[in-house]
C-alpha cells in the first residue's frame, strides 16, 4: 500500500494522477500547507524538505518501506515500480526524462512565479509580473511546437 501525502497544488496533483493511472492502491493524506502541517516532525521524517507531495510505499524495491519526495522522483518511482509510462529503450526513456525535467525545471517554477506575482504578491511589482509572464508564454510556445510534431510530449 502506498501512502500519499499531498495537497491541492499542481505538484500534489501530479502524484495523485499518476497513482490513479498506474492503478496502485493508495491512501491519500491531506497536508494543509497553509497551516504549516508540512513542518511537523512526522512529515519531516517522510520529506526532509517539508514540501508536498511525498509517498511512503510499504512495499519498496527491496521489500522494505521507502519514502519518496519531489514530484518528479515520485513519477519516476511509480513508473519503474509498475513498468508503465517509462519506455525500456534508451531513446524513448531519454525523451520522457527530458520532457519531465523540462516540466520540473522550467514549466513548474516559472508558472508558479507568474501565478504568485500576478495573483498573490502583497504588492504590485510590474517588472516581476512581466518577467514571469513573458517566460510563461515562451514555455507555452515550446510546448506548442512539440505538440505540433508529436501526439504527446514524450
Amino acid at each position: 500500500m502506498i501512502d500519499l501525502y499531498t495537497f491541492t497544488t499542481p505538484n500534489g496533483r501530479k502524484a495523485s494522477i499518476m497513482l490513479e493511472e498506474v492503478g496502485l492502491p493508495y491512501r491519500a493524506h491531506v497536508i494543509h500547507i497553509g497551516r504549516g502541517e508540512q513542518f511537523t516532525p512526522e512529515f519531516v521524517a517522510i520529506n526532509p524538505n517539508s514540501k508536498i507531495p511525498a509517498i511512503v510505499d510499504s512495499e519498496g524495491p527491496d521489500g522494505a518501506p521507502i519514502s519518496v519526495f519531489e514530484s518528479g522522483a515520485i513519477l519516476i518511482y511509480l513508473a519503474e515500480k509498475t513498468g508503465r509510462f517509462l519506455p525500456a529503450d534508451a531513446r524513448g526513456r531519454t525523451v520522457v526524462m527530458e520532457w519531465l525535467m523540462f516540466q520540473m525545471a522550467s514549466v513548474g517554477p516559472m508558472f508558479g512565479q507568474a501565478n504568485h506575482f500576478v495573483k498573490a504578491a502583497p504588492e504590485d511589482i510590474p517588472y516581476a509580473k512581466q518577467r514571469y509572464l513573458t517566460e510563461m508564454h515562451r514555455l507555452l510556445a515550446v510546448l506548442d511546437r512539440r505538440l505540433g510534431v508529436a501526439e504527446y510530449l514524450a
